[in-house]
């Protein structure tokens, strides 16, 4: 009897958003370690095309120089298709447009306006 009433209930229960975890590269000679776990958009129109967006660190991994920071914080909003995606990573004053795939060779340039095009990679964690 609790089966039946379970799966009688199982529609009505609430969904977890899915999340999607990242992790790459950032910098002419990948001296920046990305991460990011950034949360669906809702609704998704497909399960191939998906919305996301979320905070996202990026961490020197070289020695920093005067007036350098060790770490960044800022947002990234990614549109996925499969293993491409388009993106728009925003740290501090900086914002840069990239499109690449998901893969940790794949290395995609971020047209990041005034800063000019820097090599990004970004894979599934």
């Amino acid at each position: 009897m609790r089966a039946h009433l379970l799966l009688a209930l199982l529609p009505m229960m609430p969904i977890a958003a899915e999340a999607l975890e990242l992790t790459g590269r950032y910098g002419y000679a990948g001296e920046w370690a990305v991460t990011a776990t950034l949360a669906a958009a809702e609704p998704a129109a497909s399960k191939r095309k998906r919305d996301f967006a979320g905070p996202v660190t990026l961490k020197h991994l070289a020695l920093c120089g005067p007036g350098e920071v060790a770490e960044k914080a800022g947002t990234l909003s990614l549109r996925r298709d499969g293993q491409r995606y388009a993106a728009m990573l925003a740290i501090g004053e900086e914002s840069c447009a990239v499109t690449g795939t998901l893969a940790e060779d794949g290395v995609a340039f971020a047209d990041c306006g005034k800063a000019g095009k820097i090599p990004l990679r970004l894979w599934l964690k």
